[in-house]
């Protein structure tokens, strides 16, 4: 009889024991590994800084791409998957995609081309027209692109802009047409570009249509599109 009392009590010492172990130790356990954790949000992080969130966390942060954005940093958390706030099993790997900045390219080489192809070519490459200036050159023709600023083959970051130097030919000077018949002076000044504006008809000595005054003065710089005016004898 006393045996059996041992023994029944012995049993009975394995079986808490055992409920002890499997309450304390072993269900804590599988409950640990089971449970569920919330994806921080780590957008817009530096990468080294994201990647030790994750890790607080029980995740693992892992680059799987890299790309350039037109706004976030240089090596700045754009994209995470899984989302922020997702739950996810500890030890997940979160997939990070992270920004190289802003794309750089290159200023294109536009002298010698027409200025509304050129501002196309700049608007196709995503930057913007600053401003136009036009400057006398005797090497690049009337209405062509000289040169750009910035200089052509400098890195800039899209949207960012360029101006453009445009010729306005050679350095024109107004003609001497003192003495000349008004029907050559329109020739000369029609190859010039030059228009003729008011012509006053007045007494005076010489061949009638003589031109014995103009405006602008002979050797006065002008530009094609201009307007001259002449005094011719009646």
């Amino acid at each position: 009889m006393k045996k059996l009392f041992i023994y029944l009590i012995t049993i009975l010492s394995f079986f808490i024991l055992g409920v002890i172990i499997a309450n304390f130790v072993i269900m804590p356990s599988v409950v640990h590994k089971g449970r569920e954790i919330e994806v921080p949000d780590v957008l817009q992080m530096a990468l080294d800084s994201a990647v030790a969130e994750l890790k607080k966390k029980g995740l693992e942060g892992v680059v799987t791409e890299r790309r350039f954005d037109p706004i976030i940093e240089e090596g700045k958390v754009i994209i995470q998957e899984p989302l922020p706030k997702t739950k996810v099993k500890k030890g997940r790997i979160i997939n990070l995609t992270v920004s190289l900045g802003p794309e750089s390219i290159k200023v294109p080489y536009l002298t010698g081309i027409d200025i509304d192809k050129g501002k196309m070519i700049i608007k196709r490459l995503g930057f913007h027209l600053d401003s136009i200036e036009f400057i006398f050159s005797d090497t690049i023709p009337r209405n062509k692109i000289i040169r750009t600023v910035p200089d052509a083959e400098v890195e800039l970051k899209k949207g960012d802009t360029i101006k453009l130097i445009i010729s306005k030919g050679p350095v024109l000077k107004m003609p001497n047409l003192s003495g000349k018949n008004i029907d050559d002076a329109k020739i000369i000044l029609e190859k010039l570009g030059l228009i003729i504006g008011r012509v006053e008809e007045v007494e005076g000595s010489g061949d009638k249509g003589s031109i014995i005054v103009q405006n602008p003065a002979p050797e006065q710089i002008v530009e094609p599109g201009d307007t001259v005016s002449l005094m011719v004898i009646k």
